[in-house]
């Protein structure tokens, strides 16, 4: 596995330090002037105006956990040497340093400097090359487990359980599986990733309480969250470069008490403009991308300005706002230093790819999480809705410090995560009361009476558990054929219909109407997609006791 960049490389001096120091970066320290890896006068930029991500300084001891065997080979632009190290790591023995049998020694490097031709003298950049992947490591990249799991104890002739929609292939059993890609070998890096977004989006089957990505294998949920992580551009516009005339109502971040209010863009007026908001304009010198086995990624998030299903909402609607420093005078010293970020809520009555519903915390740019479809523990009971919105929040400045060490969690008693996790839900609530206020007038106008009583019962059911205000289970009110969703969940069909226990087909508002009333209490979302059908069908085929 290589991991290759165009930067500018590290000196024989650097790469020393690198190696001599793990755990003690150089980002954001005077040192880092010295070294070249921040920019001369602002220390928390790289010497390309870049802005730094981490401050720990544990790559190279991550390493560890995928090969104790590893190289680094880079150089400088005008340097006339390329400089390799290459480490290798022993594995610790704790038994061993107990005993105090020997001094404990982590591994050994060889360095390697090396004349270049005259041509490549400026040349620059950084490759680590990982040799002897553990092993654990490439069963996961090659999806064993999931594959175990479909084959169970079939001997590898037939599937116990769904395999992965798109997946790599594999030569497990007595069936192995050609790749399944959502893209073709002839297509750009760009179309790839295009059509990668394409299929996580249309894909269906997926529980909605969770992001799973299981309908990829685990090498295509390597690339998902690679996507996710990185500063990289969006595969649509920017969140905060759409427009008034894009049919998404916007919403303000009110000062003090009260509620949201609309904000007016012009025809063309971005909300990034209105508001000045920062976060996705790039002011280094060169732009940032990644390749990926030739597919260039992207944020895998599109945010439409039409409903994606119908809805009394009349369009999306998006909360935006930024928060510069909550914190004054002594409180600074005692948050930990200053906080500033900028952020936004999006509403749809569906959000794809589902993997996108909840909050994503970036800072500088970048994450070490997935999506979080509880909006950092978000207590009050608003399942439908949340399961409609996506945010990001965008820090520029603080937070840093309140990232755990595996860059995959947060400290939760930081009063950076506790400030932004306060804000974060009294945005929530100000996005679901619009939302309620817009789905209740629009009831209050036209309700519409269902002919089928069994549909119009299973409506009442479904309003009086998650609200008047809820959108309805079907978009058809009338049902003339069985709904492929109920409210957010989607449902399989058999071709020939489900049947009652005395083989006959249950009317399609009866059917309809059960889905709607499991879903009212979350059970359909909670199934995988295969199973939703067959439980509608095995309660109706219940016989009666009297019969």
């Amino acid at each position: 596995m290589t991991v290759r960049d165009d930067g500018i490389g590290m000196s024989p001096k650097v790469l020393a330090y690198v190696l001599k120091n793990i755990g003690g970066s150089s980002k954001r320290t005077v040192a880092g002037t010295e070294l070249n890896t921040v920019r001369s006068g602002a220390h928390d930029l790289s010497p390309g105006g870049r802005q730094l991500i981490g401050k720990i300084g544990i790559g190279l001891f991550a390493v560890a956990q995928l090969t104790q065997h590893f190289q680094i080979i880079t150089k400088t632009a005008g340097e006339s040497h390329r400089i390799s190290a290459t480490v290798r790591l022993r594995t610790h023995d704790e038994e061993k340093l107990q005993r105090g049998e020997d001094e404990y020694i982590a591994g050994d490097v060889t360095i390697i400097s090396e004349e270049v031709p005259e041509a490549e003298k400026e040349t620059h950049g950084t490759s680590v090359v990982l040799y002897q992947l553990r092993d654990e490591v490439r069963r996961t990249l090659q999806s064993a487990k999931l594959w175990d799991a479909a084959f169970a104890e079939t001997g590898g002739s037939e599937f116990l359980q769904r395999p992965p929609a798109f997946h790599i292939g594999h030569s497990h059993g007595e069936k192995p599986q050609a790749p399944e890609l959502p893209w073709d070998d002839s297509d750009c890096p760009e179309l790839k990733f295009e059509r990668f977004f394409e299929a996580s989006s249309n894909a269906s089957g997926r529980g909605i309480k969770s992001a799973n990505l299981d309908h990829l294998d685990e090498y295509l949920r390597l690339i998902w969250k690679l996507s996710l992580s990185l500063p990289l551009d969006y595969i649509g516009d920017h969140p905060f470069d759409l427009e008034g005339l894009r049919g998404v109502a916007f919403l303000g971040f009110p000062d003090g008490k009260g509620q949201a209010k609309e904000i007016i863009l012009g025809l063309e007026e971005s909300v990034r403009a209105s508001l000045r908001l920062q976060a996705g304009k790039d002011d280094s010198d060169k732009p940032f991308s990644v390749i990926l086995d030739g597919i260039a990624l992207r944020r895998p998030i599109s945010l439409p300005s039409n409903l994606r299903k119908p809805s009394r909402v009349g369009s999306p609607v998006m909360i935006v706002a930024k928060q510069d420093n909550p914190f004054s005078g002594g409180h600074i010293e005692r948050a930990g230093g200053p906080l500033s970020f900028e952020a936004y809520l999006y509403w749809n009555s569906k959000i794809l790819p589902k993997e996108t519903a909840g909050v994503l915390i970036r800072i500088r740019g970048a994450s070490g999480t997935l999506f979080d479809p509880t909006f950092l523990n978000y207590q009050v009971s608003e399942q439908t809705r949340l399961r409609q919105i996506t945010a990001e929040i965008f820090v520029h400045e603080g937070l840093d410090s309140a990232v755990n060490i595996d860059r995959e969690s947060f400290n939760y008693s930081h009063p950076h995560f506790l400030y932004i996790q306060k804000w974060l839900h009294r945005a929530l609530r100000l996005l679901v009361n619009r939302l309620k206020a817009l789905s209740a007038a629009d009831l209050a106008r036209a309700k519409t009476k269902l002919r089928d009583k069994a549909l119009s019962y299973a409506t009442t059911i479904w309003s009086r558990r998650l609200g008047e205000e809820a959108d309805p289970p079907f978009a058809d009110p009338l049902v003339q054929s069985l709904p492929n969703e109920i409210g957010t969940a989607s449902v399989e069909w058999p071709s020939e219909g489900i049947l009652t226990g005395r083989g006959k087909l249950a009317g399609t508002g009866r059917t309809a109407a059960l889905a709607a009333i499991l879903e009212a209490y979350g059970v359909l979302s909670s199934l995988p997609i295969e199973d939703r059908a067959r439980i509608i069908g095995d309660i109706l085929g219940i016989p009666d006791t009297n019969a």
